[in-house]
Order: C-alpha cells, then sequence, then structure tokens
C-alpha cells in the first residue's frame, strides 16, 4: 500500500505479474473519475490530473493497467488540445494573419497534433489489447466523465480508433498486401494509417467513418487509398463478418480499378 499526496492507494490487480479482469479495469476507471472529481475543487482540474496520473499510471506495475490509467487520466488534456485545434485551424485558415503570427501559430497546432495522434495511438493499442474486459459504452462514459462532459470528443476519439482496429483486421486477410503494418506516429501525421507493399510498390491506407466510395491517389510519390468504415461494420470494438467482406471488397475497388 503506498500514500500518494495524503491518499492511500493498492494496485487492484494485486502485484505485478497477477492474472488481470474485468473488475481491475472498471474499478480503475471509476478511481481515475471518483479522483479527478475529489481533487479537482481542493486542488484544481490540472492538479488533479496530475495526482491521478501519479497515482493509477506512474505507481502502476502492470503494463495494461499503467496504459489505461494514462488514457483516462489525461482525457480532459486530450479533449481540450482537440478543441485548440479546431480553433487553430479556424485560425490557420480565416486567411487574416500575419507571416510571423502563422508561423507561430502553425508550430502550435503541429505540436498539438502529434499530441492527439499520440493519444490516438494509446487509445486503439489498449482497446486491441485490453477491449475484452470493457465495453465500448463503458469506454464511452468513463472518457466523458474524465474529460468533464466532453461526450462528443469521446465518442469520437473512440470512432476513429475502432475503425483504424477493424479496417486493419481486413487488411489482414488480403495476401496481395505484403508488410502490412500501422503506420508509425510521423507517417500518421502525414496522413497515413497503414503501410503496405502492393505489386512490388508502396502503397498507404487511410481509415475514414462514415460512407463514400474508396478513394485512390498519388500522396507523396506513391499509391494512397482512403477507405471509409461505416457504423454497421463494427460491433462494439470488432469489426463484423460482413464488414470485412464490405471492407475487403473496398480496398481491392481502390487497389485495381482506380
Amino acid at each position: 500500500m503506498k500514500a500518494i499526496d495524503g491518499v492511500r492507494y493498492v494496485s487492484v490487480a494485486g502485484g505485478l505479474g497477477a492474472p488481470l479482469g474485468r473488475a481491475d479495469f472498471v474499478r480503475r476507471a471509476e478511481e481515475i473519475v471518483g479522483t479527478i472529481g475529489r481533487l479537482r475543487g481542493e486542488l484544481g482540474l490540472n492538479e488533479a490530473v496530475r495526482v491521478a496520473l501519479e497515482q493509477f499510471a506512474d505507481a502502476e506495475p502492470h503494463a495494461e493497467l499503467k496504459r489505461f490509467g494514462a488514457m483516462v487520466a489525461l482525457a480532459r488534456q486530450q479533449a481540450m488540445i482537440q478543441q485548440q485545434l479546431d480553433d487553430d485551424r479556424e485560425q490557420l485558415h480565416h486567411g487574416h494573419l500575419g507571416h510571423e503570427q502563422l508561423s507561430v501559430l502553425g508550430h502550435h497546432y503541429e505540436m498539438l497534433r502529434r499530441s492527439a495522434c499520440d493519444y490516438n495511438h494509446e487509445l486503439r493499442g489498449v482497446i486491441e489489447s485490453c477491449g475484452h474486459y470493457f465495453t465500448r459504452d463503458e469506454l464511452m462514459d468513463w472518457l466523458a466523465s474524465a474529460s468533464q462532459g466532453r461526450r462528443e470528443w469521446a465518442r469520437a476519439e473512440i470512432t476513429g480508433a475502432v475503425s483504424e482496429i477493424a479496417l486493419h483486421a481486413a487488411l489482414q486477410g488480403l495476401p496481395e498486401l505484403r508488410g502490412l503494418r500501422y503506420a508509425t506516429l510521423a507517417e500518421d501525421l502525414a496522413g497515413f494509417d497503414f503501410v503496405a507493399t502492393w505489386d512490388g510498390q508502396l502503397v498507404t491506407i487511410d481509415a475514414k467513418t462514415g460512407l463514400y466510395r474508396p478513394l485512390s491517389e498519388r500522396k507523396h510519390g506513391h499509391k494512397h487509398l482512403e477507405v471509409s468504415v461505416p457504423r454497421e461494420a463494427v460491433e462494439g470494438f470488432r469489426v463484423t463478418r460482413r464488414g470485412l467482406n464490405l471492407l475487403r471488397h473496398e480496398v481491392r475497388q481502390a487497389l485495381y480499378h482506380h
């Protein structure tokens, strides 16, 4: 048992190497949301989040619970980053800033994009490795609560992550795509979610949410596909059999017919 900033704390999973279960993740999410809510009035929101991170991520010996704890605790910060990104994007495109202002704002925008992209990678990883411990609705509620009510942000984050997971599952069933992998953070910032080789050439793929015809184009000197993942292709965190068939058909349409 540990005491951090006066709060007594026990790792919910017992000790390093102890098996995790659904109850561990449910309890951990409730502890994080409760801690932030309890300390917010006394310490302020930023300090409350810092304590939650230290208590439920930094001090957690279990790798999965550590990642999960950081993801939930950082929800408010990431929701505000997304809001700032939206504001910055509007400023950058309205055309009323001078060169120096554009340069400063552009640098700030790219820093925020990197943080948001990194969070998306972490969220996707947590869902892939731990999604069988909780439901999509539960995760939505936890992120919405931890972000102080930013439910639309939470929905968009989860939808984006699940779309990538679903498309990844579909792409794995296409033998013509060699060396398939998720994009690195730098590649993601350039607009790619997946990287593979097709017919001996580099191809990148971007997962989109919604429903529209697949797009094939040249981007940065190579073949690039944009493939939508419609809502009905996914149930919870997993792509359906019908969704797999639909997505594979859409990818092949883009590969061979555009």
